[in-house]
């Protein structure tokens, strides 16, 4: 996991968001991240607590789709309505019917994939109009490091806009781990203009400048994200859109929500179990 990492007590203060931040924390997905973060937003400041996933912030999902079957790197090329039912064809030639299909990508991805006569052109044109802000980052890997009086720090640096020790935020025993993210206005800058590894070479550069006392990194790995955050959602943040009714075929996340972090995908989530559970006649206790 190339990303930050961590999330902050604003989810847990939500009431409604309360159970899913428990049980994380009781089966130890999340733990209360320990150590010095520096130069931190404001809206990240204050009487915050702030929580790591160790294993990466893809063990949250892994962990509730622990009981379901899961067909990973396999992707979804068209749809199509047949007798009520819903055929997803997926890039390698593969197809299965379902009764019901929910989409939680990215909401433009879902203008790459065919999908006949679920999508309405008013649909399509709104979901053409949300915007990502996208993200490079850099994990720089060292035989041995300087030791800091930091774990996660901020700078008014454009290419180095966020750093965290990484071997010591996750206490997974890792070689000195350094990750380094840009800034949005530095991504959406060169997007399409330069490659994630020109990019790294430029923030490798610039880290030097900043820390000129760390050594040569043993390993680079550069990242890239085209869908960071949601900069501008979905037309009325509807919380998910209904692309066809029976059967029922949905999409959701915060591409849809007013606002683009984890509590926000959550209360999304939460949206479309009612959808689906309507649909399904399930009670909410079933």
């Amino acid at each position: 996991s190339l990303s930050s990492s961590y999330r902050i007590k604003q989810w847990y203060q939500r009431r409604v968001r309360a159970p899913y931040v428990n049980l994380l924390k009781s089966t130890n997905i999340i733990e209360t991240l320990t150590g010095n973060i520096i130069n931190a937003p404001t809206k990240y400041g204050g009487d915050c607590t702030h929580y790591v996933a160790r294993k990466g912030m893809n063990s949250t999902s892994k962990y509730f789709l622990a009981s379901t079957h899961v067909s990973y790197s396999s992707r979804v090329s068209a749809i199509k309505i047949i007798d009520n039912k819903v055929e997803v064809f997926n890039t390698d030639g593969r197809s299965a019917v379902f009764d019901a299909v929910i989409f939680t990508i990215p909401a433009l991805q879902l203008l790459e994939i065919d999908m006949g006569e679920c999508m309405s052109p008013e649909v399509k044109e709104n979901i053409s109009k949300i915007q990502f802000t996208p993200r490079f980052s850099v994990m720089c890997v060292f035989d041995e490091a300087p030791q800091y009086d930091w774990v996660l720090k901020y700078h008014d640096d454009d290419l180095v806009r966020f750093c965290s020790w990484d071997h010591i935020k996750r206490s997974q025993g890792l070689d000195p781990t350094l990750l380094i993210h840009c800034s949005a206005k530095y991504a959406v800058k060169n997007t399409d203009v330069k490659t994630k590894e020109e990019v790294a070479d430029e923030m490798v550069a610039q880290l030097r400048q900043l820390y000129p006392e760390l050594p040569t990194p043993k390993k680079i790995i550069p990242h890239f994200w085209r869908y960071g955050q949601v900069y501008k959602p979905y037309n009325g943040s509807p919380g998910f859109i209904s692309l066809n009714e029976s059967p029922l075929v949905v999409a959701g996340g915060d591409s849809f929500m007013s606002t683009s972090n984890l509590s926000m995908c959550a209360q999304s989530a939460e949206l479309l179990s009612e959808k689906i559970r309507a649909a399904f006649n399930i009670h909410s206790n079933q």
